[in-house]
């Protein structure tokens, strides 16, 4: 059975990371690296922490889960993201606007939660760590605030020790006890569309076009109905007040042609387009309901010439 093998780029769209390329990735990687430098301050023997797992006291990554053969006796510490959702700052989000290009200026912020998980065999040890990076996050935000976050490390929250579950991967998964940080974020999102010349924007449109119907279609036509309508009593020119069709004749707004036949009567070609949308009668079981005419009379009342009031 042939397959095919798809190849994408490991780095992404763009090989920077930064909060303007990758601001998700780039969350973690601030987080990581922020913890990774408090612990390798710490001197040998108080959860020192290396590059290589071999030297390393205490094991930090966003790797989840860590596997039992990895952390061996030591502690660990793993950043999860929680839900960061778009939260709109005014009409449209719209920070400036060009009226030559139609080009606008979006700004909006991005809130969320990171997760810092300090796993141990012991829960007073994952405690004592995760007290400290909370401690750290709070003292240290306007170093964090430089690094591109609007708002960070004001109000993290620690949670009770538990069962470290789909944290620790392993036969021994049940011996691990985490205590999880939460550290609420907010960082600001800027971009700017121009409607002129977007490639993305041409094919969206072109395939809107291909897939939907045109706005305002009234359906395709299934045949045409002829209508006959008597010629009037009166020209079109007279001036009698409040003169009206006679009955049977065409209304004047319809485009009334001769009969091919007899020229003295006029017919109306009507085109029945059955899909046509519009409001549909009130019906049960596929019976339309009749609607009782109200007995209240139009007012005012239609006068005929010879009803016409003298003065």
């Amino acid at each position: 059975m042939p397959s095919r093998v798809t190849r994408t780029n490991p780095k992404g769209r763009d090989a920077e990371d930064s909060f303007r390329y990758s601001p998700l990735e780039h969350l973690r990687s601030l987080f990581v690296g922020f913890i990774q430098g408090l612990f390798a301050r710490q001197e040998v023997g108080d959860y020192h922490w290396e590059p290589h797992f071999d030297t390393t006291e205490i094991i930090i990554s966003d790797e989840s889960p860590v596997h039992v053969t990895n952390l061996g006796q030591r502690p660990a510490v793993t950043v999860t993201r929680g839900p960061v959702q778009f939260w709109s700052l005014g009409f449209d989000d719209v920070l400036v606007y060009e009226p030559q290009t139609g080009a606008k200026k979006k700004s909006v912020l991005v809130p969320g939660t990171i997760s810092v998980n300090a796993v141990s065999r012991v829960p007073l040890e994952c405690e004592r760590i995760a007290w400290w990076i909370a401690e750290e996050l709070w003292a240290n935000r306007d170093l964090l605030l430089q690094a591109g976050f609007f708002d960070i490390g004001r109000t993290p929250q620690i949670l009770s020790p538990s069962p470290a579950g789909s944290l620790v991967a392993g036969d021994m998964a049940d011996e691990y006890v985490v205590t999880t940080v939460t550290c609420p974020f907010q960082f600001v999102r800027t971009t700017k569309v121009t409607p002129l010349g977007r490639p993305v924007l041409q094919g969206v449109g072109a395939q809107l076009h291909g897939v939907l119907p045109p706005a305002g279609s009234l359906g395709p036509v299934d045949r045409f109905e002829v209508e006959t309508h008597a010629p009037p009593h009166y020209s079109g020119a007279s001036d009698i007040y409040g003169a009206t069709p006679s009955p049977g004749s065409a209304p004047p707004s319809l485009p009334t042609v001769p009969h091919p036949l007899n020229p003295a009567v006029r017919v109306y070609i009507r085109p029945v387009r059955p899909n046509q949308p519009g409001l549909l009668p009130p019906s049960m079981n596929g019976r339309a309901i009749p609607i009782r005419q109200s007995p209240m009379p139009e007012s005012p009342p239609v006068r005929t010439p010879d009803q016409r009031i003298k003065v």
